[in-house]
C-alpha cells in the first residue's frame, strides 16, 4: 500500500474524532513494512495535511462552488487536502504525480465521478500557484489570519485580543512548524555524552542542548526511535525541554516522597527519580487505565524502582493519603493543549471554547485534592501544556485565594542557568513558554509552598 492511501487512512480515522495522528501512524508504521524515505513522506504528508487543513480548505473553495462544496464526499475532501499539500507545499514532488496518484485514490474511495472533480480541482489549482487571495489582513485579520496560517477562527480571535496581530501570526506561524524532537539522557544509566556517542554509532543525528544539561535534540534516525538500541537499553526518554523544566521547578531530594498526580504517559515521573537518584519514593497516580501501565513500561526501561503506579481519580487523591505525608506534589493537569499544536496537529481542529469553561472546573479540583496530600512545608507545582489564561493563572489566582496556607515562589532560581536570562519567568514568578518566543512547547507552570500555619 503507498504512503499516499496509509496517510488517507489515517485522516479518515482521525475525522471520527479519535486517536492522535502520532500513535496512528505509529501504528500504521509497525503494520506496513516501509522503507525509511516511505515512512518520512507519509509522516510529512499526514502531519502536514492536518497541519494546513485550514489554508487547504480555503484553497479549495476557490474552485468548487458552494453547491458541490456541501455535497463532498469526507473522502474526497481528504484526498484533494493530501493532493494540494503536496502541490502547495512539498517541493519535491512533481505536480503531475501529486494529481495522478490522487486522481487514482478518489477512484478507489470515491463515488461515481469524484476522480474527475478531483483530477479538474487539482489541476487547476496547479495553473493557479502563487495567485491564491486571501482576506485583507488590515480589513479581516481573524479570517486572513485563519485561513492564511490555518488556525480555527475562534482562536486567532482570542490571540488577537491578547497578543495583536503581529504576534497572533507569529504564534500561528510557529504552531505550523515541525516541533524539535528532544530526548533526556537518563543520567542514572549513562551520561549525556555517551549517550550522543551511541546515538551517532546508531546512525542518528544528536546534539547537545544548550538550554538543560540532561537534553539533546534529534534531528534523524535511522530508526523510528523507540526502536534504537539504546532507547531499549534505557538510556533516554523522549520528552520536550519545557516538560523538563516542570520536575526542575520541583527540585526533588532524594529520599523525599513525591506524589506525580496525572503522570503518564511517566515523562515526568521518570525524571523526578532520575533527579532522585532512584532513591525515596514517588507515587504515580493516573485515571487511565490504558496509559497508566505506560508509566511501569518506562520505569522498568530506564532502571528506576522507586516509582509506583496507582489507577485513580486525581480530584480524590486525599482520600489515599489522609496524612498528608508527602514532601512535594506536582500537578500537570489535563488541559486544551493549546501550547502544543505544533506537536498534536489535530488539536487546533478538535478544541471547542467551550473547554476553556469546563476544563479550569476539573483542574481546579485536581488542584485542591493534590494539596490536601502535602506536608506543612511541602512544595506543590502546578502545571499544563496551555498557554490559556482560564487554564492557568487564573486557575492559580483562585487557588490561592482559598488556599491562604499556600505561597507563590518565584521559580526562577530554581531554572537552570543556562536559561536564567530567557525570560521565562513572568512578573508574578511563574514559568510561561511560548514556540514562537522560546522554540519550545507552551507550557506554563507555578510553585507554591504550604506554610504551617
Amino acid at each position: 500500500m503507498s504512503a499516499r492511501e496509509l496517510a488517507l487512512q489515517i485522516l479518515s480515522r482521525l475525522n471520527t474524532g479519535r486517536g492522535r495522528a502520532r500513535d496512528l501512524l505509529n501504528k500504521k508504521m509497525r503494520e506496513q513494512e516501509l522503507a525509511r524515505s516511505d515512512r518520512a513522506f507519509l509522516s510529512e504528508l499526514v502531519y502536514g495535511t492536518i497541519r494546513w487543513r485550514g489554508n487547504l480548505d480555503w484553497i479549495i473553495r476557490q474552485f468548487i462552488s458552494p453547491r458541490n462544496l456541501k455535497k463532498l464526499q469526507p473522502e474526497i475532501a481528504d484526498i484533494l487536502r493530501l493532493g494540494l499539500y503536496q502541490l502547495f507545499f512539498l517541493g519535491g514532488v512533481p505536480d503531475h504525480a501529486a494529481v495522478n496518484e490522487s486522481v487514482e485514490l478518489a477512484k478507489k474511495y470515491g463515488h461515481k465521478g469524484a476522480s474527475g472533480l478531483v483530477n479538474a480541482v487539482l489541476r487547476k489549482a496547479a495553473r493557479n500557484k502563487g495567485k491564491i487571495a486571501y482576506p485583507d489582513i488590515s480589513a479581516e485579520p481573524i479570517k486572513h489570519i485563519s485561513a492564511r496560517y490555518s488556525h480555527p477562527e475562534w482562536l486567532v480571535k482570542r490571540w488577537i485580543e491578547r497578543f495583536g496581530v503581529d504576534e497572533t501570526v507569529q504564534l500561528c506561524s510557529a504552531n505550523n512548524l515541525r516541533a524539535p524532537l528532544y530526548i533526556r539522557a537518563n543520567l542514572i544509566k549513562t551520561s549525556r555524552e555517551q549517550l550522543i556517542k551511541s546515538l551517532e554509532k546508531e546512525g542518528a543525528a544528536a546534539t547537545a542542548s544548550c538550554n538543560l544539561s540532561e537534553s539533546v535534540e534529534l534531528a534523524e534516525t535511522p530508526l523510528p526511535v523507540n526502536e534504537l538500541l539504546s532507547y531499549k537499553q534505557g538510556w533516554f526518554q523522549v520528552q520536550d525541554e519545557s516538560s523538563m523544566l516542570a520536575s526542575h521547578i520541583l527540585n526533588p531530594q532524594p529520599g523525599e516522597v513525591i506524589i506525580d498526580v496525572c503522570a503518564a504517559p511517566g515523562g515526568k515521573t521518570t525524571h523526578i527519580a532520575e533527579l532522585m537518584q532512584n532513591k525515596g519514593r514517588i507515587w504515580a497516580f493516573d485515571t487511565d487505565e490504558h496509559r497508566l501501565p505506560l508509566v511501569s513500561e518506562s520505569c522498568q526501561r530506564l532502571g528506576i524502582s522507586i516509582a509506583k503506579t496507582v489507577k485513580a481519580d486525581a480530584r480524590k487523591l486525599d482520600k489515599l493519603f489522609p496524612e498528608k505525608k508527602a514532601d512535594r506534589v506536582i500537578a500537570d493537569v489535563p488541559c486544551t493543549g493549546l501550547g502544543v499544536l505544533r506537536r498534536r496537529v489535530e488539536s487546533r481542529w478538535r478544541r471547542t471554547p467551550d473547554e476553556l469553561k469546563a476544563f479550569p472546573e476539573r483542574q481546579y479540583a485536581i488542584l485542591v485534592s493534590a494539596a490536601r496530600c502535602l506536608k506543612p512545608g511541602g512544595v506543590l507545582v502546578y502545571c499544563t501544556c496551555s498557554i490559556e489564561p482560564e487554564e492557568n493563572q487564573q486557575v492559580v489566582a483562585r487557588f490561592l485565594e482559598a488556599h491562604p496556607r499556600f505561597q507563590a515562589q518565584n521559580i526562577l532560581p530554581f531554572l537552570p542557568v543556562e536559561l536564567q536570562e530567557r525570560n521565562l519567568v513572568s512578573e508574578e514568578g511563574y514559568l510561561q513558554t511560548y514556540p514562537h518566543l522560546h522554540d519550545m512547547d507552551g507550557f506554563f507552570a507555578v510553585k507554591m509552598e504550604k506554610h504551617a500555619h
